[in-house]
């Protein structure tokens, strides 16, 4: 049996107990995420392409990528264009990551303005439900399951969902204590 690692998977990182995407050029690089910029403005029709492993190999791995975004920036006096945007992560965070790892949950948020409902699942109930109602199964990608949710906000009767990776560090006092139990109270709001 493979031994879990107590830590996001490469690419990713927490932020008051969520797992995110990482903003090293790193991250990018583990999450197979490129970069690609075009400027906006007459007359040019410069277009950038940061391929995060690349860089990696120039030994810019630790640097930010909002950094290395601002290097590729022209010295016009008008000032700069060029807008970037993220593709896609090749590999993203998907629920098979995630299972068998008692400190971690997901969260349901509402999405309308305003709506602070949430609610909070086990990995295995999630994959439980979505293989019950055939949606989807380990493979699931969390980014899609907000749009899977159908059911309607019991607080605004919106169906409008996103999904979050809860982390609960396992070297505090609090996990040791309570465990699992952690996660009771948080099970709606």
């Amino acid at each position: 049996m493979a031994v879990l690692e107590d830590r996001p998977p490469k690419g990713w990182t927490l932020s008051n107990g969520v797992v995110s995407p990482g903003d090293r050029v790193a991250d990018f690089a583990a999450r197979e995420q490129r970069v690609e910029g075009v400027c906006r403005v007459n007359g040019c029709s410069r277009r950038v392409q940061l391929d995060p492993k690349t860089l990696c190999a120039q030994g810019l791995g630790l640097l930010a990528m909002v950094a290395i975004k601002r290097m590729w920036r022209c010295q016009r006096l008008e000032g700069c264009s060029l807008d970037f945007h993220e593709t896609p992560a090749e590999l993203p965070l998907c629920l098979s990551q995630f299972v068998g790892r008692p400190h971690v949950r997901l969260r349901l948020k509402c999405r309308e303005h305003g709506c602070t409902f949430y609610r909070v699942w086990r990995v295995e109930e999630m994959i439980g439900a979505l293989e019950k109602r055939k949606q989807g199964g380990p493979s699931t990608q969390i980014a899609a399951l907000g749009a899977m949710m159908t059911t309607p906000c019991p607080v605004c009767k919106k169906a409008s969902w996103m999904a979050e990776v809860l982390w609960v560090d396992t070297s505090t006092m609090g996990w040791k204590v309570k465990g699992e139990r952690s996660f009771e109270g948080m099970e709606t709001h």
